[in-house]
């Protein structure tokens, strides 16, 4: 099999994927390479190895491989003993290797001297036929020929953040607009990055509209938001709230239905389209609000449903459920209309009723802090200041740790750059950017790209940062794919304008 590159180049290298016997590793196996394009004599063959090796390392990191072991595979070498002909002592995980090419001439020397005659004083061929054994998450010795094929096509472009919206086919009845008060929702869920955003599903299992997920789309700055969450406390109940601050945006999501019937459906195994609602300010309460204190209300929240259907024609999305045999229990959905009689019937949501509402679109200008704030990015914008922030530290964390002999001071808020770093008489600036998603791109300032260019500067990129919010609000952070690129100056032709400054004509007359 051949590999393509991203922009169409079908390259010539052999290589195939193979399941060894009695191995739970998969093996790729590149063919060596002789000859060269236009030589006399012996035609060239699978002369595109160098460039083959590099494309398909890096296809592997984008699996999250770990490269096992390496053997050379030639005929000469059969007869050797594996310890012999090995091309790397430990294995290495191809997340924490940030210049694949690097790695590729480390392994095409290595192979330069295995098979070699005794006393033999010229470097071999280091473009032998290898074989390197592979532990990939999510792929199991039945799954070589889906790899090689995955291998060989293109890497999909990323998309770029979204800022589009597409509406849902099926309107929302918005009984509530209108009414000031009616400004309360309540999320159903079991995410550990609760308040960090409202995603759901433009289609459900089925293919259709669900009118759950199709409430994102409804939501408005400045609305509050409940958490209704299953087990963060041990028991089901409201846990905190936090204000809708930005949306509603296009998003891709994997999300598998929950619940009997759910499970009854294949499950998704690629992200789908979503909707994306941005929160901010999640405030934690001090005790869940569940079953103990809404079943003594249940005669209350009943009349609040028929006062609602009294005068609102079509589905109120009420977040509970009734039933004359069954306790009352919150509605099996993902976000419900919480309608304002609710909250002021609890005094505990009642105190969230008197909020002032978080910034929306047209002021979050003016409540910025005006020092420079650390830019996510692969993951969409993060409206939540706290989590923001415990993200923008862990990322710093991280990259402090890749320079344990050097001095380090935290400069961020006051420079074009993250971390100064001193060891003697060298002097590195560290630009630092953190995600909680798979970032391919990193959003820059003009004064970021301006330093990068006149000053020592490396670039570490720390994404896929996974975190929870515990049930007092704290946010803790853990792993994370760290990437290191040492002198970096951003290219020109690696930069795209995402905004333009515009000066406003001269008023006529």
């Amino acid at each position: 099999m051949r590999a393509t590159t991203d922009d169409g180049q079908l390259l010539d290298a052999e290589y195939a994927v193979e399941t060894e016997a009695g191995s739970r590793y998969l093996a790729l196996v590149l063919e060596s390479s002789s000859g060269t394009r236009g030589a006399t004599g012996r035609l060239p063959r699978n002369v595109d190895y160098r460039p083959a090796l590099k494309l398909l390392l890096s296809r592997l990191k984008d699996r999250n491989a770990v490269l096992v072991d390496g053997l050379v595979d030639s005929r000469v070498t059969a007869s050797l003993p594996e310890d012999d002909r090995r091309l790397f002592a430990s294995p290495i995980v191809l997340a924490d290797e940030h210049d694949l090419e690097a790695l590729r001439r480390r392994l095409c020397t290595v192979q330069s001297s295995i098979g070699q005659a005794p006393g033999a004083t010229k470097g071999g061929n280091a473009t032998k036929r290898i074989r390197l054994r592979l532990a990939i998450p999510g792929y199991t010795p039945a799954d070589a020929s889906r790899l090689a094929t995955e291998l060989a096509q293109p890497t999909p472009a990323a998309a770029p953040p979204s800022t589009l919206f597409t509406p849902p086919e099926t309107p929302v009845n918005q009984w509530w607009v209108g009414d000031p008060a009616e400004r309360f929702w309540m999320e159903i869920t079991n995410r550990p990055d609760v308040g960090s955003n409202l995603r759901a599903l433009q289609r459900n299992g089925t293919g259709g509209e669900y009118w759950s997920y199709s409430l994102v789309t409804a939501v408005r700055p400045g609305d509050i938001v409940l958490h209704w969450h299953k087990n963060l406390h041990g028991r089901p109940g409201i846990v905190g709230y936090s204000t809708a601050v930005d949306g509603p945006y296009d998003d891709r999501l994997l999300w598998d239905a929950r619940g009997t019937y759910g499970r009854r459906r294949p499950a998704n195994t690629q992200p789908q389209p979503a909707w994306r609602y941005e929160l901010t300010g999640y405030t934690p309460l001090t005790e869940p609000i569940g079953q103990q204190t809404f079943h003594p209300l249940e005669a209350r929240l009943r009349q609040i449903r028929h006062q609602l259907e009294e005068r609102i024609d079509g589905p109120l999305y009420f977040p509970f459920v009734f039933s004359d045999t069954r306790p009352l229990r919150a509605a099996q959905a993902y976000l419900v209309k919480m309608p304002a009689a609710i909250v002021n019937l609890v005094p505990a949501l009642a105190e969230a009723a008197g909020l002032t509402p978080h910034a929306t679109r047209s002021d979050t200008a003016s409540v910025r802090p005006r020092q420079r704030s650390r830019r996510l990015t692969g993951a969409g914008y993060v409206a939540d200041p706290v989590l923001r922030k415990a993200i923008e530290d862990h990322a710093v964390r991280r990259a402090r740790a890749l320079y344990p002999d050097h001095a380090i001071t935290d400069v961020g808020a006051t420079h074009s750059y993250d971390l100064h770093a001193v060891k003697g008489d060298e002097e590195i600036h560290i630009e630092v950017k953190g995600s909680t998603g798979t970032a391919d791109t990193v959003e820059l300032t003009a004064n970021e790209v301006t330093h990068a260019r006149t000053a020592r500067t490396d670039l570490v990129v720390v994404d896929q940062i996974t975190w929870e919010r515990t049930p007092d609000g704290t946010i803790t952070t853990s792993g994370g794919r760290c990437r290191h690129w040492t002198d970096w100056e951003p290219d020109q032709q690696d930069l795209q304008p995402t905004r333009y400054r515009y000066t406003l004509p001269r008023v006529p007359g």
